[in-house]
């Protein structure tokens, strides 16, 4: 499972319980959700070139355990579903420090004509990467951590459960 960046929280980052913030928390999911695009071809050139990008349509944090000052914090991204114009998006954030899913970020994104503002078809080109994507995250062999009210219609999905992981292996 692909790691997007690898950081230790700072004593900035935590609020008055003395755990990372969810301001925080969900910066470093977006920031894995970002990785993840620009990996499938999303990214300013394509903005830039094409005239399209993808807005967010809805987010889900769950949040699993504490994260302190200190500890080494992942986000690892991975995509769960595409329709023709939308993905389905799914941040762990894993507390590296004490081998534990800490927090999960769920995202469903709408792939966007920039010069209409309104939802485009995502170019085969993109489509394929996420769809590669999707099957990479079936291939894991658990089940996903999801919160069971988003998903995306008409394309290929990872195959999900209720249940997920709470300790790394």
């Amino acid at each position: 499972m692909r790691v997007a960046t690898e950081s230790s929280v700072g004593p900035q980052q935590t609020d008055g319980n003395a755990h990372m913030n969810v301001r925080h928390i969900y910066a470093l999911g977006v920031a894995g959700a970002d990785v993840l695009s620009e990996l499938a071809g999303v990214d300013d050139r394509y903005r830039a070139t094409r005239s399209m990008g993808t807005f967010g349509a809805e987010h889900h944090i769950t949040y699993l355990a504490e994260i302190h000052a200190g500890d080494v914090v992942a986000p690892r991204p991975l995509w769960v579903g595409r329709s023709s114009r939308a993905a389905h998006m799914l941040v762990l954030i894993t507390n590296e420090s004490t081998r534990m899913l800490a927090a999960v970020l769920e995202l469903v994104i709408v792939h966007v004509d920039l010069g209409t503002r309104r939802p485009a078809p995502f170019p085969a080109d993109v489509a394929a990467s996420i769809d590669a994507g999707v099957a990479g995250t079936a291939s894991l062999g658990f089940d996903l951590p999801l919160c069971g009210f988003m998903q995306v219609r008409g394309g290929p999905r990872a195959a999900v459960g209720a249940g997920g992981v709470s300790e790394l292996g």
